[in-house]
């Protein structure tokens, strides 16, 4: 290869190394994918090695398959130590249950009873924290495994030495083949921010110059949601003491780095989207947003400089207890959830057998997993659907490509490594893409095994739909949670953090809090904001009719602006110039004004958490900046308290539907910040 074949092969790596890197910051679902695929991979290649000197059973060869999925996904502990301490709980869970299996002596009702009673404590044991919820996976897991392959007495050792090797290659690939490294991972988000910032004020230059039409403001609405989502991927790599630090460390000061560069991304477009169409107003026009944009990129950039692991090294991830809860016994999430999803396990086991006495499995699988990740009905439902679906197209394109291939030993398996990397790569995005990809692996792998025929892969889908309606039907008549109660809560939740945030405001105005504790509770802030977001996505989807989208995307849109002007709150906090300082007309701001303003504030805020009014249901006027007259006053890119607090308490009269009416035009649906 001559040395121009070289560069140009080292450009296109560079481009398409550029291109993942802004599809996913950080590589996060990369290594998610590479993991999961490689550990299965290398624990298929040591049982089939392993067998070839000592043949093992199905069971002791599907278990070790089966959890060495597990093992790539479920270990989240923050340490090495931890994760080896977990890791050792979950070989014990899984062999434990798979121990009992062979002593039921085969009797079908208790095998069936005891999978439904290992089902109840998997769920339960979730509220411990990540470890239980892992140990509660691969406990599901082994038992599901067992209850349909059997295991007698005699098959126990090889599963024990499955289960082992299943731990040993996973924790191999996790700590020495694709292990974390947090400063280079760091880096290459912020390389990943960079490149969306820049495609942020691209779309924001298109747009002015276009006169910002409706599709360019969604596009640059969309482009700063990116930059969004990159900045939360780079927060989440800094250690956790980063968001409570009472001194400065190097994680701190990146997060008040990265909390200035939210929030000069946030004011660049909402100056952008509210600059008047052939009018220069002092303030208002884009120069000095971008200038400011610029300004907290190199900040950023300079803090990050010379970093290495040991500036991310942070204490192990805080297990969450159980503190003895006063709510009513049926109101208890864990318990409530634990006793929804064993009620549709043994409906679909029961759906299942009559469909299938050798393939149910498939229809309890799908019930267990329908409840993985969701917090209301609306959620279930919407998890169901994309498994239905997802195995539906699955079916038809595997039909085709297993015709296709026909057996062919090196495409099929090439094929079905291909199938597992970009499920897993994908289902942050979309569960319906895991469940499609995996359905084409399984065609694959029946292919392979000589049992491949398209009535298989008819009765794969039926057993999915009868898993997915027993589901369905558990989340909306056994203990419903209605998808509008989750939101308010998730809301009254952010209204909390935010009257925080006004009380902390207040005592570091008074000196008794400091920056770090302004960020924190900032930080906290955004989290319930996506708290929000992930509670009313079902009522987002296609099914709900358009008013009621409406509504939702009018309430998204205040809670939006209400988390925007606490950054600018916060941001004031720490700036002594802006708690005494004088408006643009020279009327003055003082700090008396300023406690009052919080006060009012936090009186709207007390209103709304008691019922007083609705985000969801209020259709009024959507002004999400302060009135016109103290706007023309006013920097609207400086850190003034004054301000903040007056657009606070506008967005929060219009949720209670008793907002003044601006003087200009109400801001269209599209203009947020």
């Amino acid at each position: 290869m001559n040395s121009a074949d070289r560069f140009s092969l080292e450009l296109l790596l560079q481009r398409a190394r550029g291109r993942l890197a802004g599809a996913d910051p950080g590589f996060v679902r990369l290594r998610t994918a590479t993991r999961v695929t490689l550990t299965v991979l290398l624990v298929g290649l040591a049982l089939v090695a392993l067998h070839t000197v000592q043949p093992l059973p199905v069971a002791s060869i599907s278990v070790g398959l089966i959890l060495a999925m597990q093992n790539a996904l479920a270990i989240k502990d923050r340490t090495l130590k931890d994760r080896l301490r977990t890791r050792l709980c979950c070989a014990l869970a899984g062999f434990g249950t798979l121990l009992v299996i062979p002593a039921l002596e085969n009797q079908t009702r208790l095998v069936d009873g005891f999978f439904l009673l290992v089902t109840f404590l998997a769920v339960y044991a979730r509220q411990w924290g990540p470890r239980w919820n892992a140990v509660g996976m691969f406990g599901f897991m082994a038992c599901f495994a067992g209850a349909y392959f059997r295991p007698g007495f005699g098959d126990l050792p090889t599963i024990a030495l499955s289960l082992c090797l299943s731990g040993l290659v996973a924790h191999g690939v996790r700590e020495h083949l694709i292990p974390d490294r947090p400063a280079r991972d760091f880096a290459r988000t912020l390389r990943a921010v960079e490149e969306r910032i820049g495609g942020l004020v691209s779309r924001i230059r298109a747009g002015r110059r276009l006169g910002w039409p409706p599709e360019a403001r969604r596009a640059a609405i969309a482009a700063e949601q990116k930059v969004k989502d990159a900045i939360a991927v780079a927060e989440a790599l800094l250690p956790d003491d980063a968001e409570g630090a009472t001194r400065e460390t190097s994680a701190s000061r990146l997060a008040i780095k990265l909390f200035d560069l939210h929030l000069a991304t946030e004011t660049t477009l909402a100056t952008a989207l509210d600059e008047p169409q052939g009018t220069e107003r002092p303030g208002l026009h884009l120069s000095p947003a971008l200038d400011r944009l610029a300004k907290a990129r190199l900040d950023l950039r300079r803090s990050a400089k010379g970093l290495t692991s040991a500036d991310f090294a942070g204490p192990a991830l805080a297990l969450s207890k159980s503190g003895g809860s006063t709510l009513p016994w049926h109101r208890e999430p864990a318990l409530r959830l634990a006793i929804q999803v064993t009620l549709a396990c043994a409906i679909a086991m029961a759906g299942g057998l009559w469909v299938s006495e050798q393939r149910w499995f498939w229809a309890v699988l799908t019930a267990f997993l329908v409840f993985v990740n969701t917090q209301s009905r609306g959620d279930t439902v919407l998890r169901g659907i994309d498994r239905a679906l997802g195995t539906a197209a699955g079916i038809v394109v595997g039909i085709l490509v297993a015709t296709l291939v026909n057996g062919a030993f090196a495409i099929s398996i090439a094929l079905v490594i291909a199938c597992v990397f970009v499920g897993f790569y994908l289902v942050q995005v979309s569960y319906g893409a895991l469940t499609f990809f995996v359905t084409i692996s399984l065609s694959l792998i029946y292919g392979l095994l000589g049992s491949f025929t398209p009535d298989l892969l008819v009765l794969r889908l039926k057993e999915t739909l009868v898993g997915a309606l027993a589901g369905m039907s558990v989340s909306f008549f056994v203990f419903p949670q209605r998808t509008e109660n989750i939101s308010r809560g998730a809301v009254d939740r952010f209204l909390a953090e935010l009257d925080r945030l006004l009380e902390i405001s207040f005592e570091n105005r008074r000196g008794n809090a400091s920056a770090w504790k302004v960020l924190a509770v900032t930080r906290a802030l955004d989290r319930r904001h996506l708290d929000i977001v992930a509670a009313v996505r079902p009522l987002e989807s296609g099914w709900i009719a358009a008013p009621r989208r409406r509504l939702v995307r009018l309430g998204l849109l205040r809670l939006a602006a209400l988390a925007y002007w606490g950054h600018r709150l916060a941001s004031a906090a720490g700036d002594s110039a802006a708690r005494d300082s004088k408006a643009g007309n020279g009327t003055t701001s003082d700090g008396s004004e300023i406690e009052a303003r919080i006060a009012e504030c936090r009186a709207d805020i007390a209103a709304l958490r008691s019922g007083s009014g609705h985000f969801f249901r209020q259709s009024g006027p959507v002004a999400l900046t302060p009135t016109e007259a103290l706007a023309q006053s006013r920097d609207l890119e400086a850190p003034d308290a004054t301000l903040a607090l007056h657009a606070l308490r506008h967005i929060l009269r219009q949720a209670l539907g008793e907002t003044d009416k601006p003087a200009s035009a109400a801001k269209s649906e599209a203009s947020r910040p």
